[in-house]
């Protein structure tokens, strides 16, 4: 499924819209969601539905080049990868300039969290006083982290996570993939997440890797055969999630609260396993799990920061017993 074309039939896409064709239009959205690829279509959408004259068509000219992200009257930020100071000198130049082939001009502001305090304060007063042709279409996935000058001049647009049914619908043609079911189970309803499985094609065997260490890692000697397992930052990160998740359903499930657990193909191994940790027990993992994340901004090396975790998830598990 098209999912720019999905995005623009959803109720907050057509109600700005219709502020759209009533003259109500705000100077400015920030999308916020989890995701930053959820965020990035949603502004797609909008963006082909505020330039199009019929409010998003897919074949007119407005469309055609929204679509290939080639259109002149559309200008998407940051230029490298973080948001910067000369982004926002860049904006606020650009903003003055009149539109070239439609009547407003729509500036993009990707992952605007991903910045300093100095390039989000550059923006300030544009977006207090924008030219009358000028929308802006922000997007974050930490609230937290926008300056509240800036939210406080935006209208706010949060997007929720898609139920599994939804997400099926907009992957079916991912049906063939041999991670497909486990990209709907796993990617929790964000769309991103759920390309990212989608895509990998080595995420079953990490899968399989961590379903392993949870269910099997009992005496320091499985500790070196783990090791084998060839990690790097970003394989390493999905590691770290994926074997947080499953720990997390393990502590639901030892909690009795088997209809919680978000991997259901895990309940038969749990119900195998279960007598081998306490509550204690699991809730120190998922801690030393946290910890391990944030020590990655170190130099500290992967292979060894996952040696540690194991071997601390071995003392854990029998110290809590």
């Amino acid at each position: 499924m098209n999912l720019v074309k999905y995005f623009i039939n959803l109720p907050f896409i057509q109600k700005i819209l219709q502020d759209k064709s009533n003259g109500t239009i705000s100077c400015g959205y920030l999308f916020y969601s989890l995701d930053s690829q959820t965020n990035r279509i949603a502004i797609n959408a909008l963006a082909m539905g505020l330039l199009c004259k019929n409010n998003g068509c897919f074949v007119c000219e407005d469309c055609v080049k929204v679509k290939n992200n080639s259109h002149p009257d559309v200008l998407y930020y940051p230029k490298d990868k973080n948001f910067s100071v000369l982004d926002a000198k860049d904006i606020v130049e650009q903003a003055y300039k009149k539109p070239m082939l439609n009547s407003i001009k729509i500036i993009v502001i990707n992952d605007i969290d991903i910045s300093s305090i100095e390039s989000q304060n550059k923006l300030l007063k544009i977006i207090e006083e924008p030219p009358k042709n000028v929308v802006f279409l922000v997007s974050t996935a930490n609230l937290d982290k926008v300056l509240p000058t800036i939210k406080s001049r935006l209208i706010k647009i949060e997007i929720n996570s898609f139920n599994k049914k939804q997400i099926k619908e907009l992957f079916i043609e991912y049906k063939q993939n041999s991670n497909f079911d486990l990209a709907i189970l796993k990617g929790e309803g964000y769309i991103g997440k759920t390309l990212d499985i989608l895509n990998n094609d080595n995420y079953i065997n990490l899968y399989n890797f961590c379903k392993n260490i949870v269910c099997n890692l009992k005496k320091s000697s499985d500790v070196i055969n783990y090791l084998s397992f060839k990690l790097d930052k970003e394989n390493f990160n999905d590691v770290l999630k994926t074997l947080s998740s499953m720990y997390r359903d393990l502590l639901v499930f030892y909690c009795n609260s088997q209809n919680l657990v978000s991997d259901n193909s895990l309940i038969k191994s749990f119900e195998e396993i279960k007598e081998e940790f306490s509550q204690n027990s699991l809730i120190a993992i998922l801690s030393l799990i946290d910890e391990t994340n944030q020590r990655q901004s170190s130099n500290v090396s992967i292979n060894l920061l996952f040696e540690r975790l194991l071997v601390n998830i071995l003392e854990v598990k029998y110290q809590c017993k």
